[in-house]
């Protein structure tokens, strides 16, 4: 008597043939049993996994059916797991659960840079002690920029000391001011960016050339401009 179970994609074929003579009943039913019952755990679809591992693991199970087949169980088992198909990361039909990974958006952020006030110039003074400030010479009528956007704080219009200036409040404690203009197009409390022309170089005031006059300060403290415009 053959019978023949299919395991996946693999199908298992088992032959029994009864000897002449005395029958052994018991062991034939017991082998028919069996087999009959890896066919049914091997096409039920209730029980979770790959068919070979179904059986595999339903045998296991039974107590009886270890103590009845011994060794020859073991042999069998080894044989049906070389015949199970390996299971791939890549395969289309993965088994288990998936876990999506996601990643978490970080938004970056940057310091906003100085400007440069005016696009060409050379220094004619620098930083000391009776001068805090820079001078920056250039032909008058060049535009001014500011350092950073801000709000106009001061805007004084002068024939003495520093000429027609304009003072800049960047926040944070941070101010800049820009002396001896020829010309003024800003107003107070007015918003304004790197972009905005805020006046042009002139040689108003107590001034030696057409220049501009640069200071800044930090919470009321001047320190020299040229750390912040290289």
């Amino acid at each position: 008597m053959t019978y023949k179970l299919n395991l996946g994609q693999h199908q298992l074929a088992v032959s029994l043939n009864r000897k002449r003579g005395r029958a052994k009943k018991n062991l034939i039913n017991h082998i028919e049993a069996f087999i009959s019952q890896l066919i049914q755990v091997g096409t039920d679809r209730r029980f979770a996994g790959q068919p070979v591992s179904r059986v595999l693991r339903r045998v296991f199970e039974k107590k009886k059916v270890r103590q009845l087949f011994g060794s020859n169980l073991m042999v069998l088992l080894l044989v049906a797991g070389t015949m199970a198909p390996p299971i791939s990361a890549f395969t289309t039909d993965p088994v288990g659960e998936v876990t999506a990974v996601t990643t978490n958006e970080v938004q970056l952020t940057t310091e906003e840079t100085i400007r440069i006030p005016l696009d060409s110039f050379k220094v004619t003074q620098g930083y000391h002690l009776f001068h805090r400030a820079v001078d920056l010479k250039e032909a008058i009528g060049t535009p001014i920029y500011p350092l950073k956007n801000g709000i106009v704080k001061e805007v004084v219009p002068n024939r003495f000391g520093y000429g027609n200036y304009v003072v800049i409040d960047h926040g944070n404690g941070f101010e800049s001011l820009y002396a001896h203009l020829t010309k003024i197009v800003v107003a107070k409390g007015e918003k304004v960016n790197q972009n905005t022309v805020i006046g042009t170089v002139g040689n108003t005031g107590w001034s030696t050339g057409s220049h501009l006059h640069l200071e800044v300060y930090d919470h009321g403290q001047a320190f020299n401009p040229l750390l912040i415009l290289k």
